[in-house]
């Protein structure tokens, strides 16, 4: 019996005296169930960054209580926790699900050794890797989730499906992908950032928190890694943000595929940037920073902490 209970702890199994690896699929469960368990906490805050960083796109100066009572005139209390909630969910699980379990595979498929082994750089470059199928997938969902989480209207009634449908009907299946280049700079620069930077930031709290309070040194090293990353991140969205609301102000217009068509994204989003510095300053890059690096923190060290904790409950390495 204690053998049986070794092997079923252990990622690392011995069976007949023959080392038997753990799959890679086995951290699976736990990364899901620190995911979806970190989207569902965050959920009534990403409501709010997105209020925030909207306004900011608007060029609006409100602060949060007025932008809190004119999202509650319109989709009241519900609204909070229901609006948008099923593209976040999902959107918000799958990516984070996503990047922590490529890294690792990445990592080792790059450099050849696990990343407690990486450096700084190398850490930086397979998380910036991994990211690139997350930015792609998590697109549609993106734009759906935006959609209705700013549907003045209530144009869509809360239904996500009816959201591509207009978009595909009215713009083409390009139409999903309204912004993608500062979606995958801003996926890509938060993965590189916080997970080159937090073994040093969780070794660094180590200095002011006990040894034994090991959950508490992965909260407060997820957090400031977290918010690290906000750091490289935010341009990116604020320029994906204004973009996507200007293109979707606008008439409709249907695009097919085509290489142009996509320079021509790349070049928009580069020009809105440079539009936002003309008017505002680099500071006009960086709106609605302060609450979204909060975000950004408060995700990071949730994730930090709650992956090694679900891992440790379900036994895998």
């Amino acid at each position: 019996s204690q053998l049986l209970l070794t092997q079923a702890r252990s990622p690392e199994v011995t069976t007949f005296g023959m080392a038997q690896k753990q799959s890679v699929w086995a951290t699976l469960p736990p990364i899901t169930c620190g995911a979806l368990t970190t989207a569902t906490a965050m959920y009534p805050v990403d409501v709010v960054r997105a209020l925030k960083m909207s306004a900011a796109s608007d060029g609006k100066k409100a602060g949060t209580m007025t932008l809190l009572k004119d999202f509650h005139a319109r989709h009241g209390m519900i609204g909070f926790v229901s609006q948008g909630v099923i593209p976040e969910m999902v959107r918000a699980t799958y990516m984070r699900v996503l990047k922590f379990f490529l890294f690792p595979i990445t990592h080792r498929a790059l450099f050849g050794k696990e990343t407690a082994q990486g450096s700084v750089s190398t850490k930086a470059i397979a998380a910036a890797v991994a990211s690139l199928p997350e930015g792609f997938t998590i697109q549609p969902i993106e734009v759906s989730k935006i959609a209705l989480q700013l549907d003045k209207e209530n144009k869509y009634k809360n239904n996500a499906s009816a959201v591509i449908k207009d978009i595909i009907k009215t713009r083409g299946w390009t139409g999903l992908f309204i912004g993608y280049t500062g979606i995958q700079y801003r996926q890509t620069s938060w993965t590189a950032a916080y997970f080159a930077t937090m073994d040093s930031f969780t070794a660094l709290s180590k200095t002011v928190v006990p040894n034994d309070w090991k959950m508490t040194q992965n909260l407060l090293g997820g957090f400031a890694a977290g918010m690290f990353g906000a750091i490289f991140n935010t341009p990116g969205d604020v320029i994906r943000s204004s973009q996507q609301k200007q293109i979707m102000a606008s008439p409709p217009v249907y695009h097919a595929f085509s290489v142009g068509h996509c320079a021509n994204g790349v070049s928009a989003f580069f020009a809105m940037g440079a539009k936002i510095m003309a008017e505002k300053g680099v500071g006009g890059l960086y709106s609605g920073f302060g609450f979204k690096a909060l975000h950004l923190g408060g995700s990071g060290a949730l994730l930090a902490m709650l992956i090694p904790m679900f891992k440790g409950m379900m036994g895998v390495k």
